[in-house]
């Protein structure tokens, strides 16, 4: 057998970094599946009265598909599987600095916010990181996605945050590609390269097996008499383990494979990543939302954290309403041109509304993607804001979208009204359904108004 032959067949069978993690990862109990959380933050509030539907009660796919008029209506495929929330409260009464800051740091910590404006802090680790410690292999810290322009010079990303007390937040990804290298074996989790990009590249497109691809490679590496009797049993249990996670995976209706992804659009990003403030932001989101699918489909990772936009958002969408503005996002929500006052501009108003609307296309392209590879049973998707609406920078009745039911955990199908608690009654909850019986959650999370979940989310 041939060198190269015997360094593609062993990149291939070590060099991917998912498949070579699932054994260890997939070794769930048959009664016991995983699920998958990913919370998504979008930024500058919505148009309340043009954004969930006027009552609560269940949601059926042609009762939403009715309501033309309301945003959340392009994801009337998905209804079944929709919970919507009303009068979720963060913790702070109202802002005390830049309130976009300060909604950052508590949509996931539910936690009050220290300082403000591009300092602003958590007190409080975010719920990711909790869940993650719980069902992540060895603990590993969830993706951490950001759609959004870092160099914005103004509250970047600030969703996700480790360590007691003051957190820390931590660094996202803004580049889709980035992941997208990852989970094709071109780089380890850790971001060092690997000997396997040909052999994962070719792995993905021809959506075959390891043990498939190099099933005449691995005959030869077996009948090498170099080769001690113990060495070919430690790597014919290694191919096993590998066939039976596919099988594992597969009994799941779990699709792990290239399918469905905008590959053009992400290998275009492979030398560098200039973002665009010219609505470039919707394309980088689905991109993220698209990996992170495949990402779960795989058990690369079991949890991720997507912001959607920036604090001062400097996007300039080609809705119709903004065509004789031409105004950035930020100065949309305030309905004047200003990153400071506030004014009544109704165009404004109405092109928000026509934001919120692309927003939820883009949501609905990211359960499009849970749907097809079969995660909507394994799955909690939350969609949020970081403040209710841009005009008053609300912490009051801040928009909530819950998808999937988390292993039938979570009500679906139905607009609920929370009862004006804090979110950490939603995340009590929400950690709940996440891990199980795997952390013995013996606190309140976060600082809201009081302990325990909210039955209002229960199936």
């Amino acid at each position: 057998m041939n060198r190269r032959a015997f360094l593609r067949a062993g990149a291939i069978a070590v060099g991917l970094p998912f498949l070579e993690g699932l054994p260890a990862r997939s070794a769930w109990a048959a009664d016991a599946p995983p699920v998958f959380s990913l919370f998504i933050v979008a930024a500058c509030g919505v148009i309340g009265k043009k954004f969930f539907p006027n009552d609560t009660g269940p949601l059926t796919v042609d009762s939403l598909a009715a309501l033309s008029d309301k945003a959340t209506s392009v994801l009337a495929p998905h209804a079944d599987h929709l919970l919507f929330l009303k009068n979720i409260n963060f913790p702070m009464a109202m802002p005390t600095n830049c309130g976009h800051s300060q909604g950052l740091c508590q949509t996931l910590t539910a936690a009050p916010a220290g300082g403000g404006g591009g300092t602003a802090y958590s007190t409080g680790i975010s719920a990711d990181m909790v869940i993650a410690d719980a069902v992540n292999d060895a603990g590993a810290d969830p993706l951490t996605l950001y759609a959004g322009n870092r160099n914005n010079g103004y509250i970047a990303e600030r969703i996700s945050f480790k360590g007691a007390g003051a957190g820390q937040v931590r660094s996202a990804d803004d580049n889709p590609y980035t992941l997208y290298s990852k989970l094709i074996g071109l780089t380890s989790a850790d971001g060092s390269t690997t000997a396997s990009t040909d052999a994962a590249a070719e792995l993905l497109a021809s959506r075959k097996s390891v043990n498939d691809l190099i099933r005449g490679e691995l005959k030869q590496m077996l009948s090498l008499s170099a080769l001690s009797a113990a060495d070919k049993q430690r790597l014919q249990q290694h191919f096993d383990s590998i066939r039976d996670t596919e099988v594992k995976m597969s009994g799941m209706g779990l699709k792990c494979t290239q399918d469905g992804l905008a590959t053009s659009q992400l290998e275009a990003f492979q030398s560098g990543f200039a973002f665009k403030m010219d609505g470039m932001i919707e394309d980088v989101a689905k991109l993220h939302l698209e990996l992170v699918a495949l990402a779960f489909a795989c058990n690369f990772n079991r949890v991720a954290t997507l912001q959607h936009g920036d604090g001062t958002d400097a996007t300039k969408y080609a809705v119709p309403s903004n065509a004789g503005l031409n105004w950035p996002f930020h100065h949309i929500s305030h309905r004047v041109q200003s990153d400071s006052a506030v004014g009544s501009n109704q165009t404004a108003e109405d092109a928000h509304a026509e934001i919120d609307v692309l927003r939820m296309k883009t949501l609905l392209h990211g359960l499009d993607q849970f749907e097809e590879r079969g995660l909507f049973d394994k799955s909690l998707i939350m969609w949020t804001n970081h403040i209710a609406d841009g005009p008053s920078h609300s912490f009051k009745n801040v928009p909530t979208i819950i998808a999937g039911n988390a292993g039938g955990y979570l009500k679906q199908g139905a607009y609920v009204d929370a009862g004006g608690v804090t979110n950490n009654r939603l995340f009590n909850t929400l950690i709940a359904a996440a891990v199980r019986d795997k952390l013995d959650w013996t606190k309140n999370f976060g600082d809201g108004d009081g302990s325990g979940g909210l039955d209002e989310l229960l199936a």
